[in-house]
């Protein structure tokens, strides 16, 4: 039987994109309630946030611009609409929650961009490509949380938006292996590129 990359590869989706001339990297809601186990958001990803606050320091060092994204609701989180209506447990991010709050070490800093945002994709009611623009930025590594979610709504916008996206694999995750892993397969074989960490170490520092 044919296996999947086989039967994509066949079909057509066999295109690679390269990162271009100036990147960032977009943190995607890395916020306490993925790792508080009381929290009914809380994804077991561990593991990818220690990667996302090596990334996160290793984009600093090399000059790569970092903005990092929260979800802003308002107090009944009708600014959210129907997709805090679709997903009760938005309600981690209500303003006052503790949940809602960076995980420590991921919080942005001084010349980090903060994107506020009520939606699943960075883009989507936000000023970030245009600030992008600005910065003369032409490709998006993307880390964050979750896979499934935010994290690819984040790179099928950039793509729509002209940047090329780069999930950082081992700095995303989600709450089930099999969804996580599958969203990053299909992440690759229509929107954009998945490397391996280790892999965009090496490229900023020769970029």
């Amino acid at each position: 039987m044919t296996d999947d990359h086989e039967d994509y590869a066949a079909a057509g989706y066999t295109g690679t994109l390269e990162p271009g001339r100036r990147a960032a990297l977009v943190v995607v809601d890395p916020v306490t309630a993925y790792v508080d186990r009381t929290c009914g958001l809380y994804a077991g990803v561990e593991e990818p946030v220690d990667r996302m606050r090596e990334l996160t320091a290793a984009a600093r060092a090399a000059g790569v611009h970092v903005a990092v994204t929260t979800m802003a609701l308002s107090a009944d989180g009708s600014n959210a609409g129907v997709f805090f209506r679709k997903v009760p447990a938005l309600t981690a991010y209500l303003p006052g929650a503790p949940t809602g709050a960076f995980i420590e070490g991921l919080a942005p800093e001084p010349g980090d961009t903060l994107v506020q945002k009520q939606y699943p994709s960075a883009f989507f009611g936000t000023s970030l490509a245009a600030e992008l623009v600005a910065r003369g930025v032409d490709t998006l590594f993307i880390a964050g949380l979750s896979t499934s979610g935010c994290v690819r709504a984040t790179a099928t916008d950039a793509m729509q938006h002209g940047f090329v996206p780069i999930v950082v694999r081992e700095a995303v995750g989600d709450r089930l292996p099999s969804v996580h892993e599958a969203n990053l397969f299909d992440i690759a074989a229509k929107i954009g590129e998945v490397w391996p960490m280790d892999r965009v170490l090496a490229h900023w520092s020769v970029s």
